[in-house]
């Protein structure tokens, strides 16, 4: 005697939904893109001054100053009176920005000064680069 199946499960395709996956995979990718910090280049590589101590530090401003004491941030030349609205829009992108400013051997001491405590009253933690 043949024995029969009770039940008889007809064959079908079976297909995955790929919906929710791409669902996830969108909103990861939102995540990086929003928690992800930009660096912006100064624009022009200065000649810095030689330091006797060195530490390395990731900063997410940039800020460079050349021989003619123009104020480069974001491949752009500023005066020094011009930066405090560019500096706090940078701020209201990264809130926790910290910055370095790299001074041409060149530049005057004063300037390079006069951004620094620009930032220092904007709250950034800020060095200036040496090599």
């Amino acid at each position: 005697m043949a024995r029969r199946s009770r039940t008889s499960i007809p064959e079908e395709d079976t297909e995955l939904n790929m919906t929710p996956m791409l669902d996830v995979v969108f909103i990861l990718l939102i995540f990086f893109i929003v928690t992800s910090v930009f660096v912006k280049t100064p624009g022009f590589d200065p000649t810095q001054p030689d330091a006797i101590t060195d530490a390395d530090w990731k900063p997410s401003i940039l800020i460079a100053i050349n021989a003619q004491n123009e104020v480069w941030i974001d491949k752009s030349p500023y005066d020094v009176t011009e930066i405090r609205p560019i500096i706090k829009a940078i701020l209201d992108e990264t809130p926790k920005a910290e910055g370095i400013i790299k001074a041409d051997r060149d530049a005057e001491v004063g300037v390079v000064m006069s951004v620094q405590e620009l930032m220092q009253e904007l709250g950034v933690d800020t060095r200036v680069g040496t090599e």
